[in-house]
């Protein structure tokens, strides 16, 4: 795997556990907000609350490292297209070609 898959992965992993973290907890609120005195209720809604925090600030992250990869690639293919013209009308006229194909089955 590359260095961005494996940070891909690594930041897929980390959001999914944070969101059953965050799920875990706000089942447990619900469970106990009934019989729980308000001070255990407010220590765990503060609780929740730092759990969302930190899926949205991940979630943010994943976003802006995904902008970031997503330029990154757009001016690499750019680049190419502009040094390689004839390879790259080349390639583009072949996956055409395989498509036209595929949708005439």
């Amino acid at each position: 795997m590359t260095e961005t898959t494996e940070q891909l992965a690594l930041g897929r992993q980390k959001i999914v556990q944070d969101l059953s973290v965050l799920l875990t907890d706000s089942e447990e609120m619900l469970r106990l907000a009934a019989a729980v005195p308000g001070e255990g209720i407010e220590a765990l809604r503060g609780r929740l609350r730092t759990h969302v925090d930190s899926v949205q600030h991940a979630l943010a992250d994943a976003q802006t490292s995904a902008q970031r990869r997503y330029r990154s690639a757009t001016v690499q293919t750019e680049r190419y297209v502009r040094q390689n013209p004839w390879q790259s009308l080349g390639v583009a006229a072949g996956i055409g070609f395989l498509l036209g194909m595929l949708a005439a089955r």
